[in-house]
């Protein structure tokens, strides 16, 4: 897990109505097999200023189960009730589960990043 910040954020701008200015990337790798293993990379997210942007990064997920994705979409609902960006990169095998469970909008998929 990393975090972004702007050393050149604007005291005058009230956080709540600017846009995020800091970015909480939430990572997960290998196989994912159960919920408490999903909760453990969303767990920050929670504790995060709702003006944080959150990057739920899946590239490097090579198995993926329905309990697994739980944590996931509460993460994602709850960002939308919030207002919170969350942006979800993802590898192919994980893509397709989530596709195949009709996730695909409501985790929001970005493409992968260009392999170079």
């Amino acid at each position: 897990m990393s975090t972004v910040a702007d050393p050149h954020q604007d005291p005058t701008i009230d956080p709540r109505s600017a846009p995020a200015t800091d970015v909480l990337i939430l990572r997960g790798a290998g196989d994912l097999t159960d919920t408490l293993a999903a909760e453990e990379i969303v767990a920050p997210a929670y504790a995060a200023d709702p003006a944080t942007a959150l990057i739920l990064d899946l590239t490097t997920v090579t198995y993926l189960t329905m309990e697994a994705v739980i944590p996931f979409v509460s993460l994602a609902h709850r960002c939308a009730a919030r207002g919170t960006s969350l942006r979800v990169v993802a590898s192919e095998p994980v893509r397709r589960k989530l596709t195949s469970l009709g996730l695909r909008s409501t985790l929001e998929l970005e493409p992968p990043p260009a392999e170079s």
